[in-house]
């Protein structure tokens, strides 16, 4: 804390000595009608007005990260309709797009300028070491459904793209400092100049204390009760993470973006494995470990015409997570190359060549094994092209796309994608897509080895599989005859917008899935028998299957120039064959009804109230379904500016609906209790 309380002398030296600094608005940064002309580019891969992308795109601006408080992307995503987001513990969040969340979601493509945020372990995100400086993210761009056409493999039931500011729009400096209870303590600190030839640059320095979620036994089984007597159930964490960006203007139409970033975290948890003694055959373990990464990213653009332009990115990710659980190296190489051009007046054509490489090491793992070594490569071959045809000018567009890709795991794999939007008027729009996409199998689906849980004597877990008399140790065999998981999705959208001040997106969507993760049992191993217990051996497979259905609405009203409300909401409903072993529900219902205030040019409020419906889950200790119940509360926040440039804020978490576990996570890890919490901070632009 040492070193909080030196960094909020400087800021406040900073503050009564603010020469220039950014004026602050006393209304919204953009107002309803500039929303809804946003460009955003994850629908095309080139951008587009939000009004005209033909898919259900919900963005985040930074004007709604500032009101919000969010000091986290998970936090930042809470209200996106169609989207489940819920803290699994102080570090881990659960974040799933219609259906399949948990801790190891799979079936969700999240990505940074361009930077996917992809583990090759289990496909999917840590999401407590994706972070940059909140004040400088640009917007978030979330797409429920697929986007596999344009972004590849595992962008199933969604994108997430998080997009940075242009190191133009951060010029000059900017720090902050807060604590509170949850939030005990952060500070960052970014500075913006100016280059050479009107290259601009910034650098930034990020660090923050989180305090653990508290611990319910009585969230548990009595089993699990004794098995965490005398077990920490510490969770807290702290992460430092610094970076930069250079945009450099090469001539003609021609320009570089270089940005890099680094952090290291050291966090706790508790998390269970499986042993052979008796009486319980598990126990829970606490761990103190490290995480630590770096990324560097270059992208060229040039513009060829009015109409025509190419661009080359390529990039390196270094991630390493020293945890006994499951630790790891993992370096991505990636280069990506795109072209687009307009082939006529009813052609808009882009195309692109891709290749990944990643390096894969597991260090340590508790309850992972391989039969053919820890260290591991794979490569990702991929192309794709998609033409927007302009059927009547100014009113209906055709999108035809595809993507194929060659992966290590099942060979190539092709996912086209048929969007159409109608603009009926100026006051409706409607869309409909039809898709085809797949999620690629993880490492650990491909040639890991799992012993996720054993089964006591006499106890029978499935019909297929009868009680035995002695211990039986379950283990998971990924293996090559693994194929990819599918989907083909159905959507219709509706976009109204009667006035200046009022409209609707809505969507519709019908998921059909096919080969979905199931495993097959295979034959008992006797030869452990003089060690006490029997081995099942059984192997990851696809066949399950099932669909889903679902609405997501988001309406927004402008009271007033200084007054606006913003009401979320999503309905979700399925079907999956019984054997499933991942996650598949979404909550049936999620709402959430937002109010932003500006009282006056110093004082803005901003008030979520936020209601989750009950949601089942899988619960490893009683091998079946676990209903987890609903929840609700309300967030508020006040930014008050008493001079330009500066900001004092006051922010409170998760109000008025008590303590409550939002999700458990498939496997390992204890439920956690979210609380209400308050923080404040003291920000300056300088």
């Amino acid at each position: 804390m040492k070193n909080l309380y030196t960094c909020a002398v400087c800021i406040t030296l900073l503050g009564s000595h603010v020469a220039q600094a950014n004026d602050e608005s006393d209304s919204f940064e953009l107002s309803l009608q500039e929303l809804l002309q946003v460009e955003v580019t994850s629908v095309s891969k080139q951008p587009q007005s939000l009004s005209k992308a033909p898919a259900a795109i919900y963005v985040i601006t930074s004007d709604d990260i500032r009101r919000s408080g969010a000091t986290s992307i998970p936090q930042a995503l809470r209200d996106v309709p169609g989207l489940h987001v819920a803290q699994l513990d102080s570090q881990k969040w659960a974040i799933g797009s219609r259906g399949f969340n948990g801790r190891y979601n799979n079936k969700l493509l999240v990505m940074m300028d361009g930077r996917t945020l992809y583990s090759p372990e289990f496909s999917g995100v840590y999401w407590e070491v994706q972070d940059t400086l909140m004040a400088d993210i640009e917007r978030i761009e979330v797409i429920r459904g697929p986007g596999a056409a344009m972004w590849g493999a595992n962008a199933v039931n969604g994108v997430i793209n998080i997009i940075t500011k242009h190191s133009a729009d951060t010029q000059g400096g900017y720090a902050e400092i807060g604590a509170g209870d949850y939030e005990q303590g952060f500070a960052s600190v970014r500075f913006g100049g100016k280059l050479d030839e009107g290259a601009t640059i910034r650098g930034y320095i990020k660090g923050f204390k989180r305090d653990s979620l508290t611990f319910n036994d009585q969230d548990m089984l009595g089993p699990q009760r004794i098995m965490m007597t005398g077990v920490s159930s510490d969770n807290d964490w702290e992460n430092i993470q610094g970076g930069g960006r250079v945009d450099i203007p090469l001539g003609g139409a021609a320009s570089l973006t270089v940005s890099a970033d680094a952090y290291r975290s050291r966090l706790q948890q508790t998390f269970f494995i499986p042993i052979v003694s008796a009486p319980f055959y598990g126990e829970y373990y606490n761990d103190r470990f490290d995480a630590n990464g770096w990324n560097l990213l270059a992208k060229f653009t040039e513009a060829l015409s009015a109409t025509s332009e190419y661009s080359i990115q390529a990039y390196y990710d270094h991630a390493r997570r020293d945890e006994s659980l499951f630790g790891f190296t993992t370096g991505t190489a990636d280069i990506d190359f795109q072209y687009q051009f307009k082939a006529d007046e009813n052609h808009n054509i882009i195309w692109g060549l891709g290749y990944r490489h990643i390096r894969d090491d597991i260090s340590a793992a508790s309850v992972i094994s391989s039969a053919s070594g820890f260290d591991t490569s794979t490569d990702l071959w991929s192309a794709f092209m998609r033409d927007e045809i302009t059927l009547s000018e100014d009113s209906l567009w055709l999108t035809l796309a595809a993507r194929v890709e060659h992966n290590s795991y099942t060979g190539v794999e092709v996912q086209p994608n048929l969007r159409l939007l109608y603009k009926v008027d100026e006051v409706n729009t409607l869309w409909t897509s039809v898709a085809y996409s797949v999620r690629t199998p993880s490492r650990a689906e491909n040639n890991l080895l799992i012993n996720a849980v054993n089964i006591p004597p006499n106890v029978s877990v499935a019909p297929s599989m009868p009680a035995a008399p002695f211990l039986t140790k379950i283990i998971v065999i990924g293996n090559d005859d693994y194929a990819s998981e599918e989907l083909m999705t159905y959507e219709i959208g509706y976009r109204y917008t009667p006035s200046s001040v009022f409209s609707i997106d809505s969507s519709l969507f019908y998921n059909s899935y096919d080969a979905l993760r199931s495993v097959t049992i295979g034959a008992p191993d006797i030869s452990t028998l003089p060690s006490g217990f029997i081995t099942q051996r059984n192997f990851f497979s696809n066949d399950d299957y099932g669909h889903s259905y679902g609405m997501e609405v988001s309406a927004q009203w402008l009271v007033a120039n200084d007054f606006k409300m913003k009401l979320n909401y999503s309905f979700f409903e399925g079907s999956f064959s019984e054997s499933l072993t991942q996650n598949t529900y979404a909550p049936k219902h999620i709402i959430s009804l937002n109010a932003d205030w500006s009282l006056n040019k110093h004082i803005d409020m901003n008030a979520t109230l936020r209601h989750t419906s009950d949601v089942l889950g899988l619960s490893p200790f009683t091998f079946s379904d676990n209903t987890i119940g609903g929840h609700q509360g309300v967030d508020v926040g006040v930014n008050w500016r008493p001079a330009s440039g500066v900001t004092v804020s006051l922010f409170g978490k998760n109000l008025l609906g008590g303590s409550y576990v939002e999700y458990e996570a498939e496997q390992f890890h204890i439920p956690y209790r979210v609380e209400p919490s308050y923080y404040g901070k003291l920000s300056v632009s300088f």
